[in-house]
């Protein structure tokens, strides 16, 4: 696999976006990846079995754990990288067309450098937005992870009250999963506006060359 292709995958933009932004993203990517690797096996390994109850039921663990997490951080953080990736695969499929097949049909309508450059555009502001709907997503569910959690009366009996064990651990594991997020979307705001300039260089340009070429022709 080339190295570009390797850099869009990690990235999610494509050459037309600055090399630092590129490699920014990419080393971010991948450390979340990492992290999110590591974290599976070790601080989220199990989730249910790491709420310390005062009841031994396991269906009132099970239900408070359903109750007080709808969708727990650590899926929700796979579930991000998940649709970026996807993200990443279809802006690679789109703005690196190769050979014939699926992706030819595409071949006529990606010659111009401006058509290219809108697309990159387009795929920038794609990814900030599923950056910022999984950040607020997470700051409204979890901005503060708990340590206790009460339960409900039914099916636990009263006053039912677990203990999350290595709490404190899996809020700094969400505030760097959360806060190389927010680096992302900033990373591809910048890169959303350096291909606006890019854009309209382009657009100027053309508009020169056309005022020149009938300058000469009168």
């Amino acid at each position: 696999m080339e190295a570009d292709a390797v850099a869009s995958l990690l990235s999610g933009t494509s050459t037309h976006a600055p090399r630092l932004c590129r490699a920014s993203l990419a080393v971010v990517f991948t450390l979340r990846l990492s992290a999110l690797a590591v974290g599976a096996k070790t601080l989220w390994r199990d989730e249910v079995g790491d709420l310390a109850c005062n009841a031994s039921t396991e269906s009132c663990r099970r239900t408070c754990f359903a109750a007080a997490f709808p969708i727990s951080p650590f899926s929700l953080f796979a579930l991000q990288l998940a649709v970026i990736f996807s993200h990443a695969l279809a802006s690679s499929w789109h703005l690196h067309p190769r050979g014939q097949g699926m992706g030819s049909w595409l071949q006529p309508t990606l010659r111009g450098k401006q058509q290219r450059l809108w697309l990159h555009l387009g795929s920038l502001l794609a990814k900030a937005v599923l950056e910022g709907i999984f950040l607020v997503t997470f700051h409204t569910l979890y901005s503060h992870f708990p340590v206790l959690v009460q339960c409900r009366p039914s099916p636990c009996p009263p006053a039912v009250t677990c203990a999350i064990l290595n709490a404190g651990e899996k809020d700094a594991f969400n505030h760097f999963m959360a806060g190389s997020s927010w680096a992302c979307l900033l990373l591809s705001l910048l890169g959303t506006q350096h291909a606006a300039v890019q854009i309209f260089q382009e657009a100027s340009g053309k508009a020169l060359q056309k005022g020149t070429a009938r300058k000469l022709c009168v």
